[in-house]
């Protein structure tokens, strides 16, 4: 499944290439906190598989000691929740939370083929090839009015 999100990712980079068209991040949080559970983290641009390379993040980064470990997905990599999410769902260091944090949700979680949440506030909005071409088709077929004038045109020069 992993190869799934990858060409899913490569898919949505090379249409907004094609395109010219980067994807935009629209919305705003709701504050649901699932985003603080079920993360998954990188080290030095590999996600994390095991507990000892947890720690070596651990050590190079302190901060992210705050994320527990708290299952495997089903591609291996370890989830992680935050430790400093509180019961009613907020951070309870708002304002010394990580960058990952406060970037998020970013551009690189859908052009890595992810998802964000039902639940949450944020979404992707990106340009498809079949927006491009209904455009341009709708372009090209004349609206009703124009048709309608034309042929009232005709009658008048034939009369």
């Amino acid at each position: 499944m992993e190869g799934i999100s990858l060409f899913i990712g490569l898919f949505r980079k090379a249409r907004a290439i094609i395109l010219r068209r980067e994807v935009e991040i629209v919305g705003q949080c709701r504050l649901c906190g699932n985003c603080c559970r079920g993360v998954l983290l990188k080290n030095r641009d590999r996600w994390l598989r095991t507990e000892a390379q947890y720690k070596e993040l651990c050590k190079d980064e302190p901060g992210h000691e705050r994320f527990k470990i708290m299952d495997k997905d089903e591609y291996g990599n370890l989830c992680f929740a935050c430790s400093w999410q509180g019961e009613d769902n907020l951070c309870k260091d708002h304002e010394n939370r990580l960058q990952l944090c406060k970037e998020y949700p970013t551009k690189g979680l859908y052009y890595q083929g992810g998802w964000l949440g039902a639940d949450c506030g944020f979404s992707f909005k990106a340009v498809k090839f079949r927006d491009i071409f209904m455009r341009r088709k709708r372009a090209l077929i004349p609206s009703f009015d124009k048709i309608l004038q034309q042929e009232q045109d005709k009658k008048r020069s034939n009369s």
